[in-house]
């Protein structure tokens, strides 16, 4: 997600932006198929009370970082959480990430997590490396997650395919 990568970029004039409400309603598609992020600092401009409610929307949902719970802030780790569970959603075609999902994506056991619609018909080297950067991503410790700039990175090594 180039999108976060720029707002989490210190390099340019800009000051470093979290988004805060990182989910997969955030991201849509343009006309050639590529993800764009949505809202990046509405949450300054909204009033607490709309921020709450979008914050347990996050948190039921599970994209809210464990450590949030105990700082109440928000980090570019804390966004690099939520993508982390985007990529789980995409990858098992489930709205809610739970334990057992996480149990079989880090066994890369991919019959009990990837999306059963797709009946099979995936990529298990493309799904290993997704798996294993969703992992990555939602490490329980933020240090241990990867910059946007390294999941970028990360991705472009994917091929691309194209179904015509």
């Amino acid at each position: 997600m180039k999108g976060i990568g720029y707002l989490h970029n210190n390099e340019t004039s800009k000051p470093t932006i979290v988004h805060q409400n990182v989910s997969v309603e955030k991201v849509i598609l343009d006309h050639e198929f590529n993800p764009l992020i949505m809202d990046a600092g509405l949450p300054k401009l909204l009033a607490d009370d709309v921020v709450f409610s979008a914050l347990k929307a996050s948190a039921a949902m599970g994209y809210l970082a464990p450590e949030y719970i105990t700082t109440g802030r928000f980090t570019e780790k804390s966004d690099i959480y939520a993508f982390g569970v985007i990529v789980l959603q995409v990858l098992s075609g489930k709205a809610l990430v739970g334990g057992s999902i996480r149990v079989a994506v880090e066994a890369f056991r991919f019959e009990d997590f990837v999306d059963t619609n797709l009946k099979g018909n995936y990529s298990k080297s493309e799904a290993a490396i997704l798996s294993k950067l969703a992992i990555m991503c939602t490490h329980e410790v933020p240090e241990q997650r990867p910059t946007m700039v390294e999941v970028i990175q990360e991705l472009a090594m994917l091929p691309l395919h194209c179904s015509s």
